[in-house]
């Protein structure tokens, strides 16, 4: 038996059910972040928060992607893919539920606690692509990125409607994504009393996991899951009061955000199905990341064609998702080396995203404008350009030609 099988798992686990799994959590791993933006101007009259403090609300799950995800992989090692996407979903419907409660330190500290949920479903989820769908990743994983760019983009949409017509307001809005947590924790519950035990392969995985950290391919994934993630997040933050500041209402933004989502969706499926008909990605990770440049660029220059570079950044970014999650297991040899890579590409990527929302939130009060921090977008994503074309080499950790 090799250290990619895992003894209680030779059993038949059919694919719709594995797949089912599969994308009940990735319904989970941005939707419960995503209707916060569109809620910023309520939580902020409702709490007295001011920009910074608000942004804070974003790169608080960020910071827990950062600091969580390198240790994701030795849970998963330690009770099984299975029991690990089992806790982290359970952790996550604790989370939403205690950012729901009255008070401040609540909103914060439920947010803190899904972070680190969302962290270890992150890390967890290509390598369990990896282990179950070994000769299909592009096609699943662009499967899986669509249902989570879907979701979340109607948690935006509906966040604010939901605020202003259930009792409760803002906080019964961020409640409401337990319908999607739950049955995911559920399916989860059981998966993982089916499991066989954890595979144990230390010595191997020793020898993967310093492959990861010492390979400059590893890192250009990381890179290029960081600055995507850094764009990503600003806009989910900030576009609703970008936009509200020329004019719109906040419910008229928040269905912005869900029109950057729906093309961020048709650039998943779009990115899917011509990467899985290429010999690598370089050229493709070249272009999404172009898209990128040109539409925060164009928002900045052109801001009367609003409507037309949230579509095309929506669509670049959407395409960038897909990729950072694509690279961490086609870049991987084994599932074990995929879990590794998952751990390093997230946690410093989204250190990397972390600092996003925050560092507009001040550019915005200092000067008044969002010029600035658009600009800054428009150089991440140039940045972003340069590390696809290696990332996207059809290469894997550790290969002769890892340079």
């Amino acid at each position: 038996m090799t250290t990619e099988t895992h003894p209680g798992l030779a059993r038949a686990v059919t694919p719709a059910m594995a797949l089912l799994g599969i994308l009940l959590v990735a319904a989970t791993l941005r939707s419960p972040l995503t209707g916060v933006g569109p809620l910023l101007g309520h939580i902020r009259a409702s709490t007295g928060l001011d920009a910074g403090s608000a942004g804070l609300l974003n790169t608080l799950p960020l910071l827990a992607f950062g600091l969580f995800s390198v240790l994701a992989p030795a849970l998963g090692r330690q009770l099984g893919l299975e029991r690990a996407l089992f806790a982290a979903m359970v952790a996550l419907c604790v989370g939403i539920a205690v950012r729901s409660m009255p008070g401040i330190a609540s909103l914060f500290i439920g947010t803190a606690i899904g972070g680190i949920a969302i962290a270890v479903g992150n890390v967890m989820l290509p390598a369990l692509v990896k282990r179950e769908f070994p000769q299909r990743i592009g096609p699943l994983t662009g499967l899986y990125s669509v249902v989570m760019t879907l979701v979340s983009g109607t948690a935006a949409g509906v966040a604010v409607p939901l605020a202003d017509n259930l009792p409760g307001g803002w906080r019964t809005s961020l409640a409401c994504v337990l319908v999607i947590t739950v049955p995911a924790a559920l399916v989860w519950l059981a998966r993982s009393r089916n499991q066989g035990a954890a595979p144990v392969a230390a010595p191997a995985h020793a020898t993967q996991a310093a492959n990861v950290w010492r390979s400059w391919l590893a890192w250009q994934v990381t890179l290029f899951t960081g600055i995507q993630a850094f764009n990503f997040y600003i806009l989910v933050a900030w576009l609703p009061s970008m936009l509200h500041e020329t004019g719109m209402t906040p419910g008229q933004a928040g269905w912005m955000v869900s029109l950057m989502q729906l093309a961020a969706l048709l650039g998943n499926i779009a990115t899917s199905w011509v990467s899985g008909r290429v010999r690598d990605q370089k050229v493709l990770g070249l272009a999404v990341s172009l898209l990128c440049v040109a539409g925060f660029a164009g928002m900045a220059l052109l801001p009367a064609w609003t409507f037309v570079w949230i579509c095309v950044a929506g669509a670049g970014l959407g395409s960038s998702l897909m990729l950072s999650l694509a690279y961490i297991s086609l870049r991987a040899a084994t599932t074990q080396q995929a879990a590794s890579l998952s751990g390093m590409a997230q946690s410093l990527g989204y250190l990397i995203g972390a600092t996003g929302p925050v560092v507009c939130g001040v550019l915005r009060d200092r000067t008044d404008s969002w010029l600035p921090a658009l600009g800054l977008m428009v150089a991440m994503a140039g940045a972003q350009a340069w590390v696809a074309y290696g990332a996207g080499r059809s290469r894997t950790v550790g290969d002769r030609q890892d340079a």
